[in-house]
């Protein structure tokens, strides 16, 4: 096996934490006495760490060290997993569930400049796509097994089970992965830090993966939406929700391969963005004329063709960051600025159809901001023209 592929595995695994407490949350609700609300911040809170400190963290991924920040944040990944498998009571699952932001943020800050001392640079664009697979594939990976297993031994097994391979991986990554031979940076936080906040590429990058990832993250959100419309019976709906988030790790791995092979990351990524134009104004406009197949495919292209995007941003963070030792400070600001995105933009969209009483400016909404995310990458691949 590829050392680079444990780094992969390790950004999938750190997904399957993310995705494992959605088809619990019935179960916990009845089990545990936990609110609508609870339920909404243990869904949410995850994205705690990344709000608040990804860019601070991603300062020190060199400094720490690749390998021991990879293995710290299956170490947390595994503790709090394990831990959780006993829970009896909200307050520690919600303390445990922090805990796994912070395993979560130091791995996914972590692959992609691990990765890149891994790998040979011609092969880096394909590698990149499959890395950005992680959330969709961890995601996937979870939604399909954790209903299987809380139905047959119920919701502590999948916490502890994950816990299990999760610390099957950290093992291998200790025994088989070199500390690659990188000079630990010497240069200040604050330096670091600085300079990736007057780079005008990292703010474009992580601008552009905002305008996305808040976007595939509500209109997955509302999938439970349509299947009670059309009274898709749990075990279907479970499938259909992962095969939608299969679909976008699927997206970012072929667009990885189709970097690779030479096609232009402009290209792509504004080809993302024209889709989920596309579909999330099939989606918002017409949501109670389609029929429910037409509804599902506007929601699996979106998720699909939004891999596109999302591969091509931590591709190009690779080649925008302004030297090599704040590649991970972007990426911190890359997933600093998804995970505000992912927190603000659901109860955004909420508001508005509330207030308006119709689904119609929600597309709009979305459509503008994907325009943005059009603009914002035009202006983007333009100062790499001027550059070269």
């Amino acid at each position: 096996m590829s050392k680079d592929l444990f780094i992969i595995a390790a950004g999938f695994i750190a997904a399957m934490h993310i995705g494992k407490l959605p088809p619990a949350i019935p179960v916990l609700q009845q089990q545990l006495g936990i609110s609508f609300i609870q339920s909404g911040l243990l869904l949410s809170l995850v994205q705690g760490a990344g709000m608040c400190f990804a860019l601070l963290i991603g300062s020190y991924i060199q400094k720490i060290g690749f390998k021991l920040c990879i293995l710290l944040g299956l170490s947390l990944l595994t503790i709090a997993s394990t831990w959780g498998s006993f829970a009896q009571s909200f307050d520690v699952l919600l303390l445990l569930r922090v805990i796994e932001g912070f395993g979560f943020l130091l791995v996914t800050l972590t692959g992609p400049a691990f990765i890149r001392q891994l790998v040979p640079l011609q092969h880096i664009s394909a590698k990149m796509g499959l890395w950005s697979a992680y959330m969709g594939g961890g995601m996937g990976i979870a939604l399909l097994v954790a209903p299987f297993l809380i139905a047959q031994y119920g919701w502590s097994v999948v916490w502890l089970s994950f816990a299990m391979v999760t610390a099957a991986l950290l093992l291998c990554i200790a025994m088989f992965i070199p500390q690659p031979n990188v000079a630990l940076n010497t240069t200040p936080v604050i330096g670091l830090i600085r300079d990736t906040l007057k780079h005008p590429a990292a703010w474009l990058l992580a601008l552009i993966f905002g305008t996305y990832a808040g976007q595939w993250f509500a209109l997955v959100g509302f999938l439970p939406m349509i299947y009670a419309q059309n009274q898709i019976s749990a075990e279907l709906a479970g499938a259909l929700t992962a095969s939608v988030a299969v679909a976008n790790a699927v997206g970012t791995w072929g667009c990885g391969l189709l970097l690779q092979r030479g096609f232009q990351a402009k290209t792509l990524v504004q080809l993302g963005f024209a889709v989920l134009i596309i579909c999330s104004l099939g989606f918002y406009l017409f949501k109670d004329a389609l029929p429910f197949l037409l509804h599902y495919l506007t929601v699996f292209s979106f998720s699909l063709f939004g891999g596109l995007v999302a591969a091509t941003v931590f591709a190009q963070a690779l080649h925008f960051a302004p030297y090599p030792a704040a590649i991970s400070t972007t990426v911190g600001m890359i997933l600093q600025c998804s995970a505000i995105s992912q927190f603000v933009l659901p109860p955004v969209i909420a508001s508005v159809v509330s207030h308006t009483g119709a689904w119609f400016w929600a597309g709009i909404l979305m459509s503008a901001l994907s325009f943005v995310g059009v603009m914002l990458s035009r202006r983007l691949f333009q100062m790499q023209h001027g550059s070269n």
